[in-house]
């Protein structure tokens, strides 16, 4: 009977989120600061490099009001270096980037949407203090991707994280990894009501 019940709880949740909730330890947002980013980023040996935040809330609220950047919140966004975003299947868990960024060849021609550019990413976000903003082919890519990632979200960050590799081991293009992190800061001094309505 147990087991029975178990099951039919499952099968009605569905989606990648509640996969994410079950396997990797999703928990409530709580309010972050750069300091304590980037000792979770140092605990577990993800990039410290191109780390960006939101420059503040509201640059946070307009962004994800955007539907096309909802669609790849907790994953990925490819950009060509005209900075159009490049469409690839969200119904899908979005960690399925890997083969996708590797495999990035400036002189193939990708399906893009005009809903969502790369500028308007950059005009919201800033470098995250303490993190360096080196990278080898930060001047002039081929491609950008933007990977959002959160501490709440817990090991799920290991999906996200192993792309840099993916990006290193691209052959045919210049890649630029911009790490975006999506947690409420502490600098934002949010109310409570905020707060609601962000989580």
């Amino acid at each position: 009977m147990k087991l029975v019940a178990i099951a039919l709880l499952l099968a009605g949740l569905t989606g990648c989120k509640t996969y994410m909730q079950l396997k990797y330890g999703m928990k409530q947002p709580e309010e972050e600061t750069p300091a304590k980013l980037y000792s979770f980023l140092q605990k577990h040996h993800f990039p410290t490099e191109n780390i960006y935040l939101f420059s503040d809330s509201a640059a946070f609220c307009r962004m994800v009001r955007n539907s096309e950047f909802r669609k790849y919140l907790l994953s990925h966004m490819i950009f060509n270096r005209e900075g159009i975003l490049i469409r690839h299947d969200t119904t899908k868990c979005q960690w399925a980037g890997y083969d996708i960024i590797k495999s990035l060849n400036r002189d193939s021609v990708y399906e893009t949407s005009n809903e969502l550019k790369m500028s308007q990413i950059l005009d919201k976000i800033a470098p995250m203090e303490g993190a360096s903003a080196r990278n080898d082919s930060f001047g002039d890519p081929d491609f950008t991707v933007v990977v959002t990632w959160a501490k709440f979200i817990g090991a799920y960050n290991y999906r996200l994280f192993i792309l840099a590799e993916a990006a290193d081991l691209s052959q045919k293009s210049r890649i630029r990894m911009i790490w975006l992190n999506v947690d409420m800061q502490q600098s934002w001094e949010l109310t409570d009501q905020q707060k609601i309505a962000i989580r």
